[in-house]
């Protein structure tokens, strides 16, 4: 085979080796990215966003959004973090984890809460 031939095609086999070796290190081994998923929330003691459990939207749920680090999730609740009451807090030492609630000036038609106090 002629090297200076192909050498174009060689790179480029070289190139998608090594993004591909990259991000499965980046993300199967080492964990390395942001998760979201919905925590629980009060209407009571904060603007929570409503969320439908059907299409008709017969039953409503309070949720915050919540982002952290996939380590960080995986440490506290290991793989199940539906019956982990931890995951719907952010523990102190973590850095990258915010709770996200509803914003009634921006987001309205989302929000919903029971004390207008709070507002």
């Amino acid at each position: 085979m002629n090297f200076k031939k192909h050498i174009l095609l060689i790179f480029l086999v070289l190139l998608v080796i090594l993004t591909f070796s990259s991000s499965y290190y980046r993300f199967v081994v080492t964990g390395d990215y942001l998760v979201s998923y919905e925590g629980t929330c009060d209407p009571e003691i904060s603007t929570c966003y409503v969320g439908c459990e059907d299409d008709e939207c017969t039953t409503e749920y309070y949720f915050t959004v919540i982002q952290r680090e996939h380590n960080s999730i995986y440490n506290l609740c290991g793989e199940n973090i539906l019956e982990c009451e931890a995951a719907n807090f952010c523990q102190e030492a973590e850095t990258n984890c915010s709770v996200s609630f509803c914003d009634m000036e921006t987001e309205a038609d989302a929000c919903e809460t029971v004390n207008e106090d709070i507002l």
